[in-house]
């Protein structure tokens, strides 16, 4: 306070109004984050009161995952004849 001349009176001020500032940032905060949660419920009523977009949900979610688990070629082939090969010339 005595550092920049300020009174006690003008110190609580600029602590005061920097404290409604940051309020006024959290409560932004909390209603955005409100108005996202509210189109997230509105989105999956949709879901539920549709028995084809459900599906359709499923559906993209299960190509999804078989793309991500399954989508590479196969690494492995069929060895069978080189190993009869192998075996008939070790013989």
């Amino acid at each position: 306070m005595t550092q920049f001349g300020l009174s006690q009176i003008q110190s609580q001020a600029i602590l005061d109004m920097q404290l409604q500032r940051l309020t006024g940032l959290e409560r932004q905060k909390i209603l955005d984050e409100l108005a996202e949660l509210l189109k997230t419920i509105e989105r999956l009523r949709a879901i539920l009161a549709s028995e084809r977009l459900l599906m359709q949900i499923i559906v993209d979610e299960l190509k999804e995952v078989r793309d991500e688990q399954y989508g590479d070629d196969r690494r492995t082939g069929d060895h069978r004849g080189r190993i009869r090969r192998d075996r008939a010339s070790r013989t």
